[in-house]
C-alpha cells in the first residue's frame, strides 16, 4: 500500500488528532505545573522572610499613675451614726422613749437605713407592752392611792405618747385641779388641795357616790369656799340619790335629795316623785303590818308600821297598832 492510500485511510487521520490534542493537553500540564511551583516558591519565601524580620518594639510603659476617682464622703454619715450609738445607749439603760427618738432622728437623716427601721420597730412593741402593764397598775391603785395612780398613767403616757385611754384618765384629773386651783378663793390655793381631792374624784369617776361625798366633805371641811370642791360634792349628792330612787329607796332618795336646792337639775321633780313613793311605801307596810298582826307575827308587824312612821311620823293609826303588839308580846311573856 502507497503513502497515499495511508493518508487517505480514515482510521489513520483520526490518530493524528488525537496525537495533536494529547500533545496540548501536555504542553498545558506543564505550564500548570510550572505555575503552581511558583506559587509555592513565593508562599514559602514569604514566610522565611517575616520568620527573620525581628518583632516591633514593645512600648515603654509610662510612668504615669492613673489617680483613683475621688472618694464622695457623706457629711450626714457622721451625724446619723451618733444618733444610732446613742439609741443603743438609752436602749441599754433602759430608756425606751429616748431611744426610740433616736431612732426616729436617724430615719428623719437617712429613711432607708434597715437598723433604724429594725431598731424603731422592736422598741415601739416593747413599749406598747410596757405601758399596758402601767395603765392596769394605775387602774389597780386607783381607789387605794390615786397620787401612785397618777404615776403610773404618766409612765405610759410617757412609753406611748397616744395612749388615749391614759389620756382621758389624766384629762379628767388635771381639769379638776386646775379649776380647784384657780376658781378657789385667796388663801385657798395651796397644792394641798390635790391631797383632799385624789381619792374624791377617783371615787366619783369609779360611781361610788356614797363614796366621794365623804371625801368630798373632807375636802369641803378644808377648803370651804372651793367651787369645784362644792360643784362635785351636789354632783354627787344628787346622783346618788337618783341610785337610791331607781332602787326603790325613797327614804334615802329624799336624804340624798334634801341636801341640794330644788333648782339643782332635776331635784324638784326627783322630790315629788319620792314623796309619792313614800306615800305608797307608807300605805304597804300599813297593810302588810295588819297582816302580819292577824297572823300573830307581832314582832314583823311592828316593823312594817315603824316604816309608816319613818315616813309619817303623825300617822296615829300606825302607832297604836304598835302599842297593841307590844302589849300582846309583854302578855305572851308573862304568860311563859
Amino acid at each position: 500500500m502507497n503513502k497515499k492510500s495511508e493518508y487517505l485511510n480514515p482510521k489513520s487521520e483520526i490518530n493524528s488528532k488525537f496525537q495533536i490534542q494529547m500533545f496540548k493537553t501536555v504542553s498545558n500540564f506543564d505550564i500548570r505545573i510550572s505555575d503552581l511551583l511558583f506559587y509555592i516558591l513565593s508562599f514559602v519565601f514569604c514566610i522565611l522572610f517575616f520568620a527573620c524580620v525581628p518583632p516591633p518594639a514593645k512600648p515603654k510603659p509610662s510612668l504615669e499613675i492613673t489617680k483613683p476617682p475621688p472618694v464622695i464622703i457623706d457629711p450626714f454619715k457622721s451625724v446619723l451614726d451618733e444618733h444610732l450609738k446613742r439609741a443603743l445607749s438609752l436602749e441599754q439603760q433602759g430608756e425606751i422613749p429616748g431611744a426610740i427618738e433616736e431612732f426616729k432622728i436617724a430615719l428623719t437623716i437617712d429613711q432607708t437605713n434597715d437598723e433604724a427601721k429594725v431598731g424603731l420597730k422592736r422598741l415601739s412593741e416593747m413599749a406598747d407592752i410596757e405601758a399596758e402593764k402601767h395603765y392596769q397598775k394605775g387602774l389597780s391603785l386607783k381607789k387605794t392611792d390615786p397620787s401612785k395612780t397618777r404615776t403610773e398613767f404618766l409612765i405610759a403616757l410617757r412609753l406611748k405618747p397616744d395612749y388615749q385611754l391614759a389620756i382621758e384618765e389624766l384629762k379628767g384629773w388635771h381639769i379638776f385641779v386646775a379649776k380647784s386651783r384657780l376658781l378657789a378663793p385667796p388663801g385657798e390655793t395651796d397644792t394641798g388641795v390635790e391631797d383632799y381631792l385624789s381619792v374624791a374624784l377617783s371615787l366619783f369617776e369609779d360611781g361610788d357616790y356614797a363614796g366621794a361625798i365623804q371625801e368630798f366633805l373632807k375636802a369641803k371641811e378644808k377648803y370651804p369656799k372651793n367651787p369645784e370642791i362644792v360643784k362635785h360634792l351636789n354632783l354627787s349628792y344628787y346622783k346618788q340619790g337618783v341610785a337610791h330612787f331607781e332602787k326603790g329607796e325613797y327614804k334615802n332618795a329624799l336624804q340624798m335629795f334634801l341636801n341640794l336646792k330644788p333648782d339643782f337639775e332635776k331635784v324638784g321633780d326627783y322630790i315629788k316623785k319620792v314623796k309619792v313613793g313614800l306615800k305608797k311605801t307608807a300605805e304597804d307596810s300599813y297593810k302588810n303590818g295588819l297582816k302580819l298582826f292577824r297572823e300573830q307575827k307581832l314582832t314583823q308587824a311592828i316593823e312594817q308600821w315603824n316604816i309608816v312612821l319613818e315616813i309619817e311620823p303623825e300617822h296615829k293609826k300606825a302607832r297604836e297598832y304598835i302599842e297593841k303588839a307590844k302589849n300582846l308580846l309583854k302578855s305572851l311573856e308573862q304568860l311563859k
